[in-house]
């Protein structure tokens, strides 16, 4: 499978690995001839909106030399995510983010490894040869306001005052040849750091990876702490160092097996005019309005023979588009409750819609306010409260991850004027589309959570009525029993 061990679990070496694992397993399908400005993108989503839709990869786009490549809706099955993060196919999405949560607790930053050259180099186009428009990219969704060749991607810098290396996926815009913009949400650390630079009257050097290893990746899309390098990050969940090349021209550490990096600088705002950028279908589900950005200058491109451009568009899909956040984000809240709460059974981060919008808590309840601390502890946490707007609180017998066992925790344990409490002033977005144009106007992105108590009230929950359902090892010893009758052959088919 052109996998590799990594301590205890596997990870795969680069995109291509992974590509070629999905293809051993019949999950990926080769698209030929789709072109750019419109199929490339509806034939992406059509495909994500089925529950059964293997990944994508185009080649032979018209305008384009065959083996110029786009590979998408590789994380949008939980099958997919889970194998990308080195997780067993065999057992429940439950125990999934009890393993990612027990990876996270024995993890060791790696720092990453220079070794000098490698695949990312194969090609190198400087100075006025730069032209983004050599590969393939598409225009992901209908009414987006040009081509974005930053979906899947990592935008790599540099603090300039602790020396520490920050990787970021934020959107990224072609304007012309040489000429790209970013969209950074205030409070993230891309932000943080170019403004640095800024301050001081300098542009902030950038790199712009647009295809690596899935774990990589998934380490440049999540909340680690401010002054981790999420490559120290990863080398940890991999378990062994990610392997860097000095960019020639950013001097920052870049991926060696990356497919596709467009070095550059942020240029400070006023030095050249902003330029538009957007809209663009966000997470959210909706467009994100147009709004002027600095350029980013393009000085150097770098590109494997037959290089293949990941993207990951936001889109309405059951499974978060980004590799695997609702395991690693559920994980996280897990461990979090974990160090002061005691009787948590589980975590969920809800399907569909949005990767940030509700969470699921299972718990066993053995004093009166458990519930509500749970879920306020998570409301004032870093790396969850982002655009958190449900925090669902069930008891232990609910399986978080499926949602009619949750629907009829809602239905029958929940009386909302006494179980639903309401949290104003918590962490929003400009990309919110429910922020009202008051709010919008004076710069205020906060919005609202509601915590929502679906569970046995815990001053009578012993006088409950008792559920139907019978146990569970019930249920597995009949299946085990009779399990081949019904063509499952035990108690997990």
């Amino acid at each position: 499978m052109n996998r590799e061990t990594a301590g205890e679990h596997l990870a795969f070496s680069d995109l291509r690995a992974f590509l070629h694992y999905l293809e051993q397993q019949k999950d990926l399908r080769k698209v030929d001839g789709a072109e750019w400005e419109t199929e490339i993108g509806l034939i992406t989503e059509w495909q994500a909106m089925l529950s059964d839709s293997p990944a994508l990869l185009f080649d032979a786009i018209p305008g384009y030399p065959k083996g110029f490549r786009v590979a998408s809706n590789l994380f949008t099955a939980h099958r997919r995510a889970a194998a990308a993060l080195g997780l067993p196919l065999d057992v429940s999405k439950l125990e999934h983010v009890k393993l990612w949560r027990d990876r996270e607790r024995s993890l060791v930053p790696l720092a990453p490894k220079d070794v000098g050259s490698g695949p990312v180099l194969e090609n190198v186009v400087k100075g006025d040869k730069v032209d983004l428009n050599i590969f393939p990219t598409p225009r992901w969704h209908e009414r987006d306001g040009g081509r974005y060749i930053g979906t899947g991607c990592m935008i790599v810098t540099r603090d300039p005052e602790q020396g520490w290396v920050n990787l970021g996926t934020e959107r990224v815009q072609i304007q012309n040849r040489d000429t790209a913009t970013v969209y950074l949400s205030p409070g993230r650390h891309t932000d943080l750091i170019r403004k640095k630079y800024w301050a001081r009257g300098e542009s902030c050097p950038v790199a712009v990876c647009c295809g690596q290893d899935p774990v990589l990746w998934a380490a440049s899309n999540f909340p680690v702490p401010w002054g981790m390098s999420e490559y120290d990050y990863a080398g940890g969940l991999r378990g062994r160092p990610v392997e860097v090349v000095k960019g020639p021209h950013s001097g920052l550490p870049i991926p060696a097996h990356a497919e596709i990096v467009l070095e550059g600088e942020f240029l400070p705002p006023g030095k050249e005019p902003d330029l538009p950028e957007g809209p663009f279908g966000e997470w959210t589900g909706y467009y994100h309005p147009s709004k002027s950005q600095p350029p980013l200058r393009i000085r150097t491109v770098l590109h494997r023979n037959n290089p293949i451009l990941q993207g990951s568009p936001p889109l309405l899909t059951s499974i978060d588009y980004a590799l695997g956040r609702h395991i690693r984000r559920s994980a996280v809240v897990w461990d979090l409750l974990d160090r002061e709460i005691p009787g948590v059974r589980g975590v969920w981060f809800m399907e569909g819609g949005t990767p940030y919008g509700g969470l699921i808590i299972a718990l066993e309840q053995t004093w009166g306010g458990q519930a509500l601390h749970a879920a306020l502890k998570v409301l004032g946490s870093y790396s969850t409260a982002y655009m958190l707007r449900w925090i669902i609180v069930v008891d232990d017998d609910i399986d978080p991850t499926d949602w009619l066992q949750v629907s009829w925790a809602l239905n029958t344990r929940c009386d909302p004027r006494d179980s639903v409490q309401i949290v104003d002033g918590c962490w929003g977005s400009p990309i919110d589309p429910r922020l009202p144009p008051e709010k919008r106007e004076r710069a205020d992105f906060t919005h609202s959570c509601a915590i929502v108590l679906a569970c046995r009230p815990f001053s009578w929950k012993d006088k409950f009525p008792p559920s139907i359902c019978s146990r569970p090892e019930r249920i597995q010893e009949i299946a085990k029993k009779w399990g081949k009758l019904f063509g499952t052959g035990g108690a997990n088919g």
